[in-house]
């Protein structure tokens, strides 16, 4: 049609001419019959006017913004054309000029009847900022033609004219005070029809060309001549009609565009009173547009003054509202404008009668217009809840009218007539869109509906902070929140159906996207607040038909096929948002609200939409696909149809390209069902039955790109929920299928179930074949590939995540002070929701630009641009700070949810599912790429750290793998290839062949992943605590690796015999050879890594320091050569260590209080105990303690004297049969913790230094008698029943006092100072004390009883607690006996000249239970029937127990032979029946190792208490039978005289020697005998009991233990050289 028309005009010049003089004819015979009052002729032809009125209607509109209408402008030599983008296209000059030839010509000398045609179509022509530019120039050159008279068609004459109007309308207008009668009879004199119809026209015109050219509008403003906004603001205060009133209002509208030209109108509006806002002093209501709109417009039922003066009051808002509007005459503000616009218009919109129904709704859409923008521009500030008094300039003060958004706010926050309208237009909007037909101004409403959707948006997101503000202020201003006001009750319905109403909205996304992003935008809103959505939900599940209606709304809102835009944020803004890019936000945050809802309590909106079970418990649930069993389409079914749209091996879904924004929130979606604890279970069932959702998401992997991490992540945290709850279920199957997706390392088109073309086979399941997984060889040692083989799937996830990150360049600035810009940004910057900071970017501008507003100078305003320039810099740095903050959080959770999948693959999936030389392998590859990222010089450290934590898991599944192979091939074979339990000696586990995968094959890989480690641990700063110490227990997990096993020995032959030290192997053990090259590897780093490790375990946090000292635990006991262990001499950190426990006591008393402080203090004790404790099991480190003081400074620590009181009542924390450990120990327990550490090292320093280092024996024993009050509870402490732990306590104090406590001479050990005496005191009565244990502690038939009493249950360890204090109870003896042994042993060289500890009488002997010692008096004996009780005691119960021990081992051999009822003998009581037979047989195997290494332990116990027992009975029967003589029996004077010079050495008659008279006894009274017991009548009834109680069946038994037993022990033959000389002493000294 264009080209028709410009064809015709430039083609045919002479036909047009001949049009337009055929219509200057025409307008002269019209206007001769108008001035004789005649109507014209109808046949008159007007082609000329049709041409014009067509060219009008053909170019008003440019939906497609085509610009043909430039083709009728061709700018003058004197015009300045503004370049646009329309000058690219071709247009033909000479075509161009005869257009703009016939503009021009056909307005020369225009008749009245052309001149409305004429100017419509002008009007037309002027659409575009060029064509509005050329159309002003051209009504600028025509204001004076060539006869010196103003054209009509000019500016010149449009203003003119309007002037004489204006002046003749105020001459017109009665001077009665009666101002609004002039309504009543209109005085029209000066203005006719056609001039009233002109003059629209020329508004018209007047408004287009300033609505689109910035240049003309400023110009005819800033004309002094024209006075535009003076002339149309007089003619509104005129007596016109409303029509043109409107169209004066709308040409002031087109002026406001301009901030410049706001300001000044807003004031010349204030001072016209076109709308009264400062109260008339006439008695009669004024005028103006308030009376017009009720007396007129109301009246006519057309209402163009009020939308003109709404179009107005809407440009004009386009800037802030100056704060002194009004300032001197009223209270300042917008009040009277915003009360005219809410209460005479918006609120009684409704109740007008409209001849037009249409303009009913274009009402309401101005006035929400206006509305809807001053709440969004209102910025909640605390000013707003004070009142500012202002001064009136005639005198009194009023207050400042508040911003005007926050008056629209307290009105939508309160349950009045807005909020109430608001409803009103949402509900009817849906009344009548549901009824899908057209109707007049059905447009406009859906206007109006957008618009208070809007409004109820923009309410929601402001009102937390305002209500905030609100009760900080403390005003008296009375709100609702606005989702309570929702759930009202509509009038018209008498339900609470307002937001279901909202919800509606959803529904109508096929034509009006918007309503559906703002509706789903409220419900979100709405949602996070507590208890909305159950409601919600209840509202909406009312009706069935409404419930189906609005979820099938969500299907169709998701299901939408526009593509999202991934242009630049800048082309977005220039090309504006479309239809397609509102669906996309409307359904990224639909999946955003049922993220919401999905963690709210169920029923929640989520589980509606996506089909769950409503009315019972979600995990009841039954999903289905559409359609089967009369399921409906969820929005579930378009989430999971949009992830699996294009979708095959090794290509993604299409969504990732098409809308990867909206796949990446359906992928979370997904994970989040997987996740939630009432959806999961439904979820992943149908996501694994329906269409293998995981897995063929799986096969997809890896995303290429960083911008699909996102997706790859919450896809990969999905899979991992999968294999974990698959992995608990056993469904070993579909483990193992998807592990072999992720591992398998097969090229594609080998692996089961793929055709040729990637295509997976659904016949053929990858698990059906064999449990057999991965067809990788034993031969592979090493993570390298060969040309066969592809990268396994789990390294290319790795890969996938790059842990390089491009940083922007530092700013550059040149007017702004760097450092004050950088305290901006940061004050701009906040948190969303997933914790990434951000930077605000609005508020940043804001600042920086009021900055720029605050610049004066005439220096400074030419380097404005510059600085506008810098500004634009700045807030571009600030984006790509953003970016690389959003860049960083994104690689994050993608590594998070590849160390999932990762953990969960390695730690929560069965054994069964990889092979053991598999798991290795896949470790050591994942070990490789992880350290190799990790060790990447252009690594950022924001993605290094979270690896140290995955380094340390995959280590310590590494050091459980290599612990299978050796525990698992600890089989029962002959007892040369181990070292035997029975000895003290650590055991080496390694059989005679080496397994695949064992440490040997794997050594030199293990030295590279040491390597490693080291490596990142010299790599990270000391200020990463948290990744030093996850460093750390990876470096300890990889030390634990070659940490001997020991084995079971085993019984040979048919009696009782067994070989349990074989001949040590001259070739070095696979274990030796590992901890060997890792001690190089560690000492090749020198001082450097000690320096550093040394450090740490110092300074730093106490998790770190308590690592240090692990790690320094397990290099020492590597180190064989002492290097660490000279270095940490040699560098005083042996010393800082001890002399920190001094100042570690004060923060030790804190932990023994009953509500003690954090903890951290006591286990940062233990593990620096423990390292002590380490350094003093070698010779070497238990000097270097010593010389440091470490046993003054244990007995300087006040900590250990603060024994709390032993409560013997039932544990609060054990609970039935089970017990566990509370969160915080109980004070006595944590005293333990405390005391035992120290005794350990006490233990391990006389161990390492031997029993006859005087000098350590000395040390510790002034730690004892420092503490020598607890060490005395300890051994008196009587539980009226058997407990663990103070059994355990008690054997270890006893252990070391009988290390401690004994020596050749007491005067050497206690100095002779006058605390000597006191000292030896409270040695005497500790060794009291050890010997009253003896008979407490036989293990006789009652105390066996108490032990087999005990509740079956397992202690904290996992341990059997009755084998436990059996074997307690056996360390208390063996203790005591050994020190009595010691004690006579080292008094003397023979049995004339030892000390005497045991009266002699053996009745105690005699009965089953010895109750003759239940408390030992200080001047009585124990009696040596003790020592010979304990003695048939210890024979008895080793050889029932040696019994048991073979039948045990017996079982373990024939483990494989063993039925299910005697498996079950052997399993806990919590295994599942669900276990294989095989994994039966696992934990039955560990459950008889640890039977037979207790029994092996108390075994031990027994031989050896059987040693002591026989040496103190054959000393004492020799000096009893041989050199005792009756104190009732005369000595000669010789015998008298040597008895005398020995009887001191012998018995020590002091405080020393427990029992015996005290050194101020004199000898010679001859009482030493009678308190020895001797007389004759004594050592004839010893002569009388020795036969019977040491018999031949006693000798046989003991005789049967020693070839049993202790064949090839070192001191083989001892106890038979005992029972020779016992024997002998029998026969040769008894009759």
């Amino acid at each position: 049609m264009h080209a028709l028309v410009t064809d015709f005009i430039a083609l045919m010049p002479l036909k047009v001419k001949e049009l337009r003089n055929r219509g200057d004819e025409t307008a002269r015979i019209i206007m001769a019959h108008q001035q004789q009052g005649v109507e014209p002729p109808s046949s008159l032809p007007r082609h000329f006017e049709q041409l014009l009125l067509l060219m009008s209607e053909l170019y008003c509109k440019d939906p497609l913004d085509l610009q043909l209408n430039l083709d009728y402008w061709f700018p003058m030599e004197t015009q300045v054309s503004v370049p646009t983008a329309i000058d690219s296209f071709h247009r033909s000059p000479q075509r161009q000029a005869s257009l703009f030839k016939f503009v021009r010509m056909a307005g020369d000398l225009l008749p009245p009847s052309l001149y409305i045609p004429y100017i419509s179509m002008l009007v037309s022509l002027s659409s575009g900022q060029l064509a509005a530019h050329h159309c002003f120039n051209l009504l600028k050159s025509n204001a004076v033609n060539a006869g010196m008279q103003y054209s009509t068609v000019s500016w010149d004459h449009f203003f003119q004219s309007i002037n004489q109007y204006y002046s003749n309308m105020r001459q017109e207008t009665p001077v009665s005070g009666y101002q609004h009668l002039y309504w009543q009879k209109p005085h029209f004199r000066g203005i006719t029809i056609q001039e009233l119809e002109g003059l629209h026209c020329v508004l018209r015109l007047i408004k287009k060309v300033s609505q689109e050219d910035e240049t003309a509008r400023l110009t005819l403003c800033e004309n002094q001549q024209y006075m535009p906004i003076v002339l149309m603001l007089g003619m509104c205060s005129c007596s016109i009609p409303a029509s043109l009133k409107g169209a004066f209002f709308g040409a002031l509208a087109a002026f406001a565009r301009s901030s410049d030209v706001a300001v000044s109108l807003w004031q010349s509006l204030e001072v016209s009173q076109v709308l009264q806002t400062v109260k008339s002093t006439s008695e009669h209501s004024a005028g103006g547009i308030k009376a017009d709109l009720d007396e007129v417009e109301a009246r006519n039922e057309e209402f163009p003054m009020t939308l003109g003066f709404l179009e107005l009051i809407d440009c004009l808002t386009d800037i802030p509202v100056p704060k002194a509007l009004g300032a001197g005459y009223r209270p300042p503000g917008f009040d009277p404008y915003l009360e005219f616009i809410r209460d005479e218009v918006f609120l009684k919109f409704n109740a007008r009668a409209y001849k037009n129904s249409a303009e009913k709704w274009e009402v309401a859409v101005a006035a929400l217009n206006v509305l809807y923008k001053l709440l969004r521009s209102y910025d909640v500030a605390s000013e707003d809840f004070s009142d500012e008094p202002v001064e009136l300039q005639g005198g009194g003060m009023t207050f400042a009218n508040k911003q005007p958004g926050h008056n629209v706010l307290v009105h939508m926050l309160s349950d009045g007539q807005m909020l109430t309208m608001v409803l009103y237009i949402i509900d009817e909007g849906t009344r009548l869109l549901d009824e899908y037909k057209d109707f007049p101004g059905k447009e406009d409403l859906e206007k109006a509906c957008l618009l208070c959707l809007k409004l109820i948006q923009l309410t929601l997101e402001k009102e937390d902070q305002f209500l905030s503000l609100l009760r900080e202020s403390g005003a008296a201003l009375v709100v609702t929140p606005i989702e309570r006001l929702l759930l009202s009750i509509n009038l018209r319905t008498g339900k609470a159906d307002h937001l279901v109403n909202v919800t509606k909205y959803v529904t109508y996304n096929g034509w009006i996207p918007e309503h559906s992003l703002t509706s789903v935008n409220i419900l979100n809103l709405v949602a996070q607040t507590r208890g909305t959505s159950c409601e919600l939900v209840q509202l909406m599940t009312a009706s069935e038909d409404k419930m189906i209606a609005l979820r099938h709304g969500f299907v169709e809102l998701l299901e939408v096929d526009d593509l999202e835009d991934d242009r630049d944020l800048s082309k977005q803004i220039e090309s504006g948002v479309t239809e397609g890019d509102i669906r996309n936000a409307a359904r990224q945050n639909a999946i955003r609200l049922m993220l919401l809802t999905l963690v709210q309590p169920a029923p929640n909106l989520a589980h509606l939409l996506l089909g769950y079970e409503l009315c019972k418990p979600v995990n009841t649930s039954v999903l289905q696909d559409p359609g089967v069993l009369g399921s409906c389409r969820t929005c579930l079914h378009s989430v999971l149809s949009i992830l699996d749209r294009g979708l095959t091996v090794g290509s993604p879904p299409s969504c990732l390209y098409d809308a990867p924004r909206l796949a990446a929130l359906a992928y979370e979606l997904v994970h989040a069902l997987c996740s939630d604890k009432d959806a999961w279970s439904p979820t992943l069932r149908y996501l694994r039955s329906a269409n293998d959702f995981l897995y063929r998401q799986l096969q997809s992997l890896p995303a290429r790109g960083e911008r699909y991490l996102n997706h790859q992540s919450w896809l990969l945290k999905s899979v991992a929920i999968e294999l974990k709850v698959t992995a608990s279920n056993r469904q070993t199957s579909y483990v193992q299928r998807l592990v072999a997706l992720l591992l398998d390392d097969a090229p594609v088109s080998l692996q089961k179930g793929i055709k040729a073309d990637g295509i997976q086979d659904r016949d053929v399941m990858v698990y059906e074949a064999d449990t057999t997984l991965f067809p990788i060889t034993a031969s592979r040692t090493g993570p390298s590939m060969t040309g066969g083989q592809q990268k396994r799937k789990i390294l290319s996830l790795l890969d996938s995540i790059s842990f390089r990150q491009e940083f922007p360049t530092p700013l550059q600035l040149e007017f702004f002070d760097q450092q004050n810009v950088e305290q901006v940004v940061s004050s701009c910057e906040q948190k969303n929701k997933v914790g990434v900071v951000y930077c605000d970017l609005k508020r940043l501008h804001r600042i920086l630009q009021d900055e720029l507003n605050q610049i004066q100078g005439s220096a400074v305003v030419g380097q404005r641009s510059l600085i506008v320039q810098e500004i634009q810099g700045i807030l571009m740095h600030v984006v790509l700070r953003n970016e690389l903050r959003e860049s960083i959080y994104t690689k994050q959770q993608a590594f998070e949810a590849w160390r999932q999948v990762t953990e969960v693959i390695l730690t929560g999936c069965s054994q069964d599912t990889l092979q053991r030389d598999v798991r290795q392998l896949v470790i050591f590859e994942l070990l490789q790429a992880l350290l190799n990222k990790v060790l990447d010089e252009e690594s950022v450290t924001e993605l290094t750290s979270p690896a140290a934590g995955v380094i340390l898991v995959i280590l310590a599944n590494l050091r459980h793998s290599f612990l299978a192979d050796q525990s698992d091939d600890v089989s029962v074979v002959s007892s040369s290839q181990y070292v035997s339990l029975l000895d003290d000696g650590e055991a080496s586990a390694q059989t005679l062949a080496t397994p695949s995968g064992s440490v040997g094959q794997r050594g030199g890989t293990l030295q590279v992943v040491l390597k490693g480690v080291i490596d990142c641990i010299m790599k990270t700063g000391g200020v990463y605590q948290r990744v030093r110490a996850n460093l750390y227990g990876a470096l300890l997990s990889y030390l634990r690796i070659a940490k001997r096993q020991e084995a079971v020995p085993l019984f040979e032959g048919s009696g009782l015999k067994m070989e349990v030290r074989p001949v040590r192997k001259k070739t070095q053990t696979d274990v030796e050879k590992l901890n060997k090259d890792n001690i190089s590897v560690i000492l090749s780093y020198g001082e450097s890594l000690m320096e550093v490790i040394s450090r740490d375990s110092c300074d730093g946090h106490d998790i770190g320091k308590m690592l240090a000292f692990a790690a320094l635990d397990a290099i020492i006991a590597t180190d064989k050569a002492g290097h660490w262990m000279s270095f940490l001499s040699k560098k005083g950190y042996i010393r800082h260590y001890i002399d920190s426990l001094l100042l570690d006591n004060d923060q030790l008393h804190s932990a023994l209080s009953p509500v003690p402080e954090p903890l951290r203090a006591l286990y940062l004790y233990e593990s620096k105990m423990a390292l002590l404790t380490r350094i003093a099991q070698t010779p070497t480190g238990a000097q270097m303690l010593l010389q440091c003081g470490i046993m003054a400074t244990l007995a300087e620590c006040s900590v250990f004297s603060m024994q709390p009181h032993q409560d013997y009542r039932v544990s609060q924390h054990s609970l039935g049969n089970v017990e566990y450990e509370p969160f915080v120990p109980s004070m006595l327990d944590r005293y333990r913790q405390i005391l035992l550490p120290a005794l350990k090292l006490s233990l391990a320093v006389l161990t390492s230094l031997g029993a006859h280092h005087k000098h350590a024996a000395n040390q510790v024993l002034q730690f004892l008698v420092a503490h020598s009050e607890v060490v005395s509870n300890i051994l008196r402490d009587v539980p009226p029943t058997l407990d663990l732990a103070s059994l355990q306590e008690l054997a270890l104090t006893t252990a070391v006092v009988a290390r401690s406590a004994v020596n050749d001479s007491p005067e050497d050990l206690l100095t002779q100072d006058p605390q000597a005496f006191e000292a030896r005191s409270h040695v005497s009565r500790i060794q009291r004390q050890m010997l009253a244990l003896l008979s407490r502690y036989s293990m006789t038939d009652s105390l066996k009883s108490q032990i087999s009493l005990i509740e079956d249950m397992e202690s904290v360890s996992g341990k059997d607690q009755r084998q436990q204090m059996t074997v307690a109870v056996l360390e208390v003896s063996a203790n005591v006996l050994a020190y009595c042994r010691s004690i006579v042993s080292r008094s003397g060289v023979s049995a004339q000249f030892c000390r005497i500890l045991f009266a002699p009488d053996l009745k105690a002997a005699l009965v089953s239970e010895p109750h003759d010692l239940s408390g030992l008096h200080r001047a009585r004996l124990p009696s040596l029937g003790v020592i010979v009780h304990q003695l048939h005691q210890c024979a008895l119960n080793f050889l029932a127990l040696f019994v048991g021990h073979k039948r045990q081992v017996g079982k373990l051999q024939a483990l494989q032979e063993l039925g299910p009822e005697e498996l079950k003998e052997f399993l806990p009581e919590a295994v599942n029946d669900k276990l294989s037979t095989q994994q039966k047989q696992v934990l039955a195997k560990r459950r008889l190792l640890e039977i037979i290494s207790s029994k092996t332990q108390q075994l031990r116990l027994y031989n050896y208490m059987i040693e002591n027992c026989l040496f103190l009975l054959w000393r004492h029967l020799e000096f009893y039978l041989r050199f005792a003589r009756p104190d009732d029996e005369g000595l000669s004077v010789y015998q008298h005289v040597v008895r005398k010079q020995h009887m001191r050495k012998l018995h020590e008659l002091d405080e020393q020697s427990p029992g015996l008279p005290s050194a101020a006894d004199d000898f010679e009274s001859g009482d030493t005998y009678a308190q020895l017991g001797v007389t004759k009548q004594t050592l004839k009834q010893l002569n009388t009991d020795v036969h019977l109680c040491l018999n031949e069946t006693l000798f046989t038994k003991i005789q049967e233990i020693e070839q049993c037993f202790a064949r090839n022990r070192t001191h083989y033959g001892f106890l038979d050289a005992l029972l020779r000389r016992i024997k002998r002493l029998v026969h040769l000294h008894t009759s």
